[in-house]
Order: structure tokens, then sequence, then C-alpha cells
């Protein structure tokens, strides 16, 4: 896909950046890989690539061909991952230029939240990785937490 490229990232080391303008709605890339039904594991830096489809199924995101890979979480996320069978499309969720980060909400549940820091830099963000309708959950569970150190 066109329009998008690997490049530094101010969230995470290496992220998805966009090459050109982009619209509101716009297909971005396309996150490619094998269906499989185990835990993809990590890639020869210790990095998972992984979208879950629904429980016991993934994409496996290794291939380095699959440049959505890249695209790192944030809490205002430039781009929506959009579900088609069993293919994931990003989606500009606002219009981009050139150069600005391609992002999204990862979704992850209060399950796994505490174990993937969020680094996206937002006034706002609860500090893990969550979808965002649970950040305010994980909020007042952090803030109960602290209460009882």
């Amino acid at each position: 896909m066109s329009g998008t490229a690997p490049g530094a990232s101010r969230i995470e080391g290496r992220g998805l950046l966009a090459t050109r303008a982009h619209r509101a709605g716009e297909l971005l890339a396309t996150y490619r890989g094998p269906v499989v039904t185990t835990p993809p594991g990590p890639d020869a830096q210790g990095r998972v690539h992984a979208l879950e489809l629904e429980p016991g199924r993934w994409i496996d995101g290794r291939d380095p061909g699959n440049l959505a890979r890249l695209a790192n979480h944030a809490c205002h996320p430039t781009a929506e991952a959009v579900r088609r069978g069993d293919t994931v499309e990003l989606r500009a969720l606002t219009d981009l230029a050139p150069g600005d980060e391609v992002t999204f909400d990862y979704g992850f549940g209060l399950a796994d939240a505490l174990r993937h820091p969020c680094r996206c830099g937002a006034p706002d963000c609860p500090g893990f990785i969550v979808a965002e309708p649970l950040r305010p959950l994980l909020r007042r569970q952090l803030r109960v937490g602290k209460g009882r150190d």
C-alpha cells in the first residue's frame, strides 16, 4: 500500500508514517499475515506482531512485508482498525499530513493492560495500553491500588 512507510516514532522507536496526505476514512494499510489458532511468538527483536480477531484466532503479523505491524498504539489514535472477515484494515480517523504517525487503539482488555505500558504521551493517558471504553475503570483501579500501598 503506498502512502505509508516505516519511520522514526515519537512513541516507540519505529512506527508507521504517512508519506503523503490522507483523508479521514482512507485506507492506510492492511494488517497482513496468516490466521493462526495459537498466539504468535515474538520476532527476532522480541516484539509480538499479532492482531486478535476473536478468542483463539490471531493474524500473525511478523512478516516484514506487513507494514501495518509498525503502527503503534495511541490513546488519541490517527487510525482505526476495521475488521472485514479475516482481514483488518487501518483507516484514517482524521486527515493526515506527510510525516504524521499512523496509530490505533490496540483495544487491550484490563487483564492485559498492566503488562503493556503506554508511551503515547497524551495528557489523559492512563499509562497502560487499554481499550478506550475501559480507561476510566483502569484509572479508578489504579487510584484504589495506590491507596492500599
